[in-house]
């Protein structure tokens, strides 16, 4: 607990350096002019800001998932719901997501978490469909926002330490990416009157260092996982960002070889000979964060116009439409992002990729020195579900970790789930205990330890640390459905009613509990 508090201060202390993109702009107009007109100055808005795109309800079946989605706007809100068989679901949208370059996804507020709504709208097509990912699975409106993925969306939210989804109130401090996520924080440069030591310039960095502020959002990797101590909102430009987050790759196969469109950017830019070659590119070879439009045949003449071949076509054409040609991504519909890797013809193939085993790799290594294990352990630890073979690996660093930093309460918890799964459940309930005694909040290890103590004929207690559970985490379905079968167990069937009744309520969704409900409900 004492952990929390004090990262807690630290935290507060560091959000008072910050002093909002408003507070540059007196000094700064015309680059703040240009900033506010592009993607990442509208990277986030508020919802009301696109009630123009519902002139009338707009309605979105599924017939995969059996749901019927709507948007609308009503009284000034813009709104939507999902309905099944014997169920609707209707909500406000608080804020929208993008810049509308490719489409906007929108926030729903639900008490003080965060989930992102069922329908996005698509502006490449110009109407609404599914968001990303609800085409494979009903989400509803309970699909989190994670404090790593808005933190890349929006200039400066506030999510609540070691909590899935929770923020504090306001959400957010500044909406948009603004000036100070590229140049840190304000308040000491405007204190000594624009003193030019006391700011970030992303140009008078080294290229890796600079590059690393774009890495940091356009770097996704396969697993990016937060140093020991470290949350999202530690990185401050001009660090290196490994020191706050490890960001990994699966090693590239024959196999598993493929141009990335998605978040990729840094590794795609780092194939292409234009980097390989010049030994100076960078993201600001090309890029000028604070325009709203770039002139990108200048950028690419400025290296090449004294060296195309008689055989290339007239230096009027479009460079970019054939060396960096846009791709629809494969896991968002209707979407199109330009590749980074710069080719010299369409249709290049990728370098020969190297052979490196079954070591990740990691993206934004920095010098010789070996990662923190806790890292290492958790790399490994995220990539068994995708890849079973990493799964010995990933225990081989639990059971080192196990005597290195046995008291650590991510390892405890991974120890205890360990035990769970062999069926040793008084080890199981130690360890979990002990993992929540040293500071752990996750949802999961209140599960864990609900099972272990469940499991060992413990009902009383398996309720209680549910309870706390859902408390601490109260839009985690799976803890509410664990105790309504403890209540079930001790005959306590009123108790188990009302827990499903919550349940539907906030998940009405669930087609089998909500059912289920009506069936031990009786007819009215």
């Amino acid at each position: 607990m004492r952990a929390i508090t004090i990262l807690l201060w630290v935290g507060i202390a560091a959000a008072q350096d910050y002093v909002g993109s408003k507070a540059c702009a007196g000094c700064h107009k015309q680059i703040h002019e240009h900033w506010v007109r592009s993607s990442m100055g509208r990277s986030m808005s508020l919802a009301t800001e696109h009630l123009s795109k519902v002139k009338e309800e707009v309605n979105v079946h599924s017939e995969k998932l059996k749901r019927d989605f709507t948007v609308f706007a009503e009284n000034g809100q813009l709104k939507q719901r999902e309905a099944g068989e014997g169920f609707r679901n209707e909500q406000a949208l608080s804020w929208a997501i993008g810049s509308g370059g490719n489409g906007l996804s929108f926030v729903v507020q639900r008490g003080d978490h965060l989930f992102q709504a069922p329908l996005s709208f698509y502006s490449r097509v110009g109407h609404w469909d599914l968001s990303p990912g609800y085409e494979f699975a009903d989400y509803g409106f309970n699909r989190t926002i994670a404090a790593g993925c808005i933190q890349c969306h929006s200039g400066r939210p506030q999510p609540v330490a070691q909590s899935n989804g929770q923020y504090q109130k306001p959400p957010f401090a500044e909406l948009s990416i603004g000036c100070e996520n590229c140049h840190g924080p304000g308040r000491k440069h405007i204190a000594q009157r624009g003193a030019k030591s006391a700011i970030v310039n992303p140009a008078k960095l080294a290229p890796a260092r600079a590059d690393e502020i774009c890495m940091n959002c356009h770097q996704g990797g396969d697993t990016r996982i937060l140093q020991p101590g470290k949350t999202e909102s530690d990185y401050r430009p001009g660090m290196v960002l490994n020191d706050v987050v490890a960001i990994f790759k699966l090693p590239r196969t024959k196999e598993n070889a493929q141009d990335a469109d998605l978040l990729e950017h840094h590794e795609s830019m780092r194939m292409s000979q234009c980097f390989e070659k010049s030994g100076a590119m960078s993201c600001l070879s090309c890029h000028n964060p604070h325009a709203a439009k770039i002139d990108y045949q200048a950028k690419c003449l400025s290296c090449h116009g004294g060296k195309l071949g008689s055989e290339h076509p007239s230096k009027s054409g479009d460079c970019i439409n054939c060396h960096m040609p846009k791709r629809d991504v494969k896991v968002i519909a209707h979407s199109a992002l330009t590749n980074h890797r710069i080719v010299r013809r369409p249709g290049q193939p990728l370098p020969e990729p190297r052979e490196s085993g079954l070591d990740l790799v990691h993206i934004n290594r920095v010098g010789s020195g070996e990662l923190p294990l806790l890292t290492r352990m958790q790399a490994y630890g995220q990539m068994t579900d995708r890849q079973p073979v990493y799964y010995e690996r990933f225990q081989s660093l639990l059971d080192e970790a196990a005597t290195k930093e046995g008291q650590n309460p991510l390892v405890l918890a991974s120890l205890g789930r360990k035990a769970l799964r062999a069926n040793q459940f008084e080890e199981a309930i130690t360890k979990l205990q002990s993992a929540m005694e040293r500071g752990s909040t996750s949802s999961t290890t209140f599960e864990d330890l609900g099972e272990a103590l469940g499991r060992a004929g413990r009902l009383e207690a398996s309720i209680e640390v549910l309870k706390r559970g859902v408390e601490a985490a109260p839009f985690t379905p799976v803890l509410y459905k664990a105790l309504a079968l403890r209540y079930i167990q001790l005959k306590r069937f009123e108790e188990a009613k009302q827990m499903l009744a919550k349940y539907v309520e906030l998940f009405p969704e669930d087609d089998f509990v909500r059912k289920l409900l009506t069936q031990v409900s009786g007819p009215r």
